[in-house]
């Protein structure tokens, strides 16, 4: 059975406890922050600023930063008192602590563990194009008269058709 905290009922305007699978800490990545005149909290109208979370499984919904969540907020992202509306693209983890009015959600102070890049692909090297100005197209012809291949050429140049069928006029 899937627990739920008590204030998930309703219609919530802002993020809260509940967004917190089975009151477990999630990691999220703040998309920015905004300052909101006559925002409408609990059925009161306040200003406060508030975090607006990247597309996510866990909520839609804003977070109203209370003191404590907006200097974490800010130690977290290495900012100042003043710089708060520059937070943006932060990872963070969310979880619950016990406040004077109840649980509280709140931006952990500890960031969330870095998930391992995932290997990538090589990207493959962007080969110069042989030409017959190119500095090395004497080298090349020589290498053409050595033995060498046009295969061999193909993995240090890109050569096109035309240069192909020059390459080939200058070994006669």
């Amino acid at each position: 059975m899937e627990k739920k905290h008590y204030t998930a009922g309703g219609n919530p305007s802002h993020a809260g406890v509940f967004i917190l699978p089975n009151g477990n800490n999630i990691d999220i990545v703040i998309d920015h922050v905004e300052w909101r005149e006559k925002e409408e909290i609990n059925g009161r109208v306040e200003s406060k600023f508030v975090a607006i979370f990247k597309p996510n499984p866990y909520t839609e919904l804003p977070m109203v930063l209370n003191k404590v969540n907006k200097q974490r907020l800010l130690k977290l992202a290495s900012k100042g008192p003043w710089d708060i509306l520059e937070v943006k693209n932060l990872p963070v983890t969310l979880t619950w602590e016990s406040t004077r009015i109840g649980d509280g959600l709140r931006i952990s102070p500890v960031p969330p563990r870095q998930k391992q890049p995932l290997p990538t692909q090589p990207q493959p090297q962007q080969l110069e194009a042989l030409t017959t100005a190119h500095k090395n197209f004497g080298k090349c012809v020589d290498h053409l008269k050595n033995g060498g291949t046009i295969d061999d050429l193909r993995l240090k140049y890109t050569i096109s058709n035309a240069m192909e069928e020059t390459l080939k006029q200058a070994l006669l």
